[in-house]
């Protein structure tokens, strides 16, 4: 019975992308031109580079640096400081990246590698002061707050996840150093080969968006969440173009960039492939904590558009965004 209805929901999509074939190309152009514009320039450099620091045990140094405070933040063992790090200053999937190396390395347990992963989706500074704060919204506060409510939101659920007992790791120094040159050529392979990942991740939940677009028609606002939820990128292009306050465009888009989107999320499961990644428990506390933490800032929004009179309200957001 199961074959039945699996074959039957196959050859449901099968048909579906037959006679939407024109959708398919245009999604997969559209789709390698967002990640070649803005996606490989920024992941791929950082791929190498972090492989090759963390080859040469660089990760120790930030351990000496942040690994006590993060240890106590979070209840995780001091090593695992540079995921966490290393995934602020660049952007996701790179979180899955480095997991998927210390997890390669025996540095990191599956346990702490799976809880550490739900709290370490951080949206590259670039895009969202550079992209969705000044060329969208011609505001870089605007972009700057988005962007510390994100990092508020994770650290929020580190501390929510955290575990009672800590699993302590032994660090030893790498003192068979192989010549650079052959490092540099196996982090080169090892980023094109998550390169890849991450665009046929994309790609494909393009291509879900754009059908879903054609074949279902509601709410502007209401489409605008979801599709942020397929596809990040998508859902914040089409939330600026939304006739709503700017406050609710800043909490929308809020809401889409903590939880990522179901592209992002997929690109680092796929990257984790190899290891037993506990997909189910990320995906809830990722929407759980988007949801409550958007509604407590749309609630805060409406308790001070209701004390305050219009246009103080107004003013203020001027001199904020």
């Amino acid at each position: 019975m199961k074959l039945i209805i699996k074959s039957v929901f196959l050859t449901i999509i099968f048909i579906i992308f037959i006679i939407n074939l024109d959708i398919i190309i245009y999604s997969t152009k559209e789709a390698s031109i967002i990640f070649f514009n803005n996606i490989f320039v920024s992941i791929f450099p950082f791929i190498i580079l972090t492989d090759i620091l963390l080859y040469f045990d660089y990760h120790i140094f930030l351990k000496n640096i942040f690994g006590k405070v993060l240890s106590k933040l979070f209840n995780i063992d001091s090593s695992s400081s540079i995921i966490f790090i290393l995934s602020l200053l660049t952007s996701t999937p790179g979180n899955a990246i480095y997991i998927k190396s210390m997890l390669d390395n025996n540095e990191i347990s599956i346990n702490d590698a799976n809880r550490i992963l739900i709290f370490t989706y951080f949206p590259s500074i670039s895009f969202v002061i550079g992209m969705i704060g000044v060329s969208l919204y011609k505001s870089f506060k605007f972009g700057l707050i988005l962007w510390l409510f994100c990092i508020i939101n994770n650290i929020l659920i580190g501390i929510f996840t955290k575990s009672k007992y800590i699993t302590h790791y032994n660090n030893k120094i790498n003192k068979n150093k192989d010549n650079f040159i052959h490092i540099l050529k196996e982090s080169i392979i090892k980023g094109i080969k998550t390169s890849i990942i991450i665009l046929g991740n994309l790609i494909l939940f393009t291509i879900i968006l754009n059908i879903l677009h054609k074949y279902i028609n509601i709410n502007e606002i209401l489409f605008s969440i979801i599709s942020g939820f397929i596809e990040l990128t998508s859902g914040i292009i089409n939330i600026s173009k939304l006739n709503i306050s700017i406050i609710y465009k800043l909490i929308l888009s809020y809401l889409i960039i903590s939880f990522s989107g179901l592209s992002i999320l997929f690109q680092s499961f796929s990257i984790l492939s190899d290891y037993k990644i506990d997909i189910k428990k990320t995906l809830i506390i990722k929407l759980m904590f988007s949801l409550i933490t958007t509604i407590i800032l749309l609630v805060i929004s409406i308790l001070i558009n209701s004390i305050i009179p219009k246009h103080y309200l107004l003013q203020m957001l001027h001199l904020i965004i």
